[in-house]
């Protein structure tokens, strides 16, 4: 009997040392809001948008199809706006500035970015060592924007559910802006036509 009692005793500490340890499994694995959001702009900078886009509410397409249009674009783009964009992509930088808890769930992220200014960069210089030198000596023009998250818990995981003001791919729409003055008459011609394709595509 005292045998049977210990064995129990033993069993029943395995299975509430095995229940602790599940538990303690699964809430590393629940990310918080600001790491979500962290990730994303990460992934953003370092023109992984399929990781980013894994990180967006299914509700909202707009994102996740701005997110779809810059992969396409990248893949197919002239290496000289290639590479503006992911340039201008890793001179940027964020900061989290405030977390708001509202009572409807939800969580709100404030973000402070700090982007390069290729309205006037590309007026200064189109190289990028020359761009990195400016960068390095602090003369880069730069410009700060502000941006707000709001993030949703689907299926025990938080995603981005709305972004207002300025976001992590808002040097990529600069970018996308100046195509003209980064590319030649042919070669942007040829962009846009393969653009217009695309968007016809994703309209079919």
């Amino acid at each position: 009997m005292k045998r049977l009692f210990s064995l129990f005793l033993f069993v029943s500490f395995v299975l509430v040392s095995l229940q602790f340890g599940t538990k303690q499994v699964f809430s590393l694995q629940v990310e918080t809001p600001e790491v979500v959001i962290n990730r994303y702009l990460t992934a953003v900078i370092s023109n992984d948008y399929e990781t980013a886009y894994t990180l967006v509410s299914d509700d909202n397409e707009e994102i996740r199809e701005w997110l779809e249009f810059l992969n396409f674009v990248t893949g197919i783009a002239p290496q000289k706006l290639v590479s503006t964009i992911h340039l201008a992509h890793s001179l940027t930088r964020h900061q989290v500035v405030q977390i708001d808890l509202p009572n409807d769930g939800t969580t709100v992220i404030h973000v402070e970015s700090t982007v390069p200014d290729m309205e006037k960069i590309v007026k200064i210089t189109h190289s990028e060592n020359e761009i990195r030198s400016l960068y390095d000596n602090g003369s880069l023009p730069l410009k700060k924007k502000q941006g707000t998250f709001i993030l949703v818990n689907e299926n025990n995981n938080w995603k981005i559910k709305e972004i207002k003001g300025t976001s992590g791919d808002s040097v990529s729409k600069i970018a996308m802006d100046l195509v003209e003055e980064l590319l030649s008459k042919e070669e942007s011609t040829k962009l846009s036509k393969e653009i217009r394709n695309y968007q016809n595509r994703k309209r079919s």
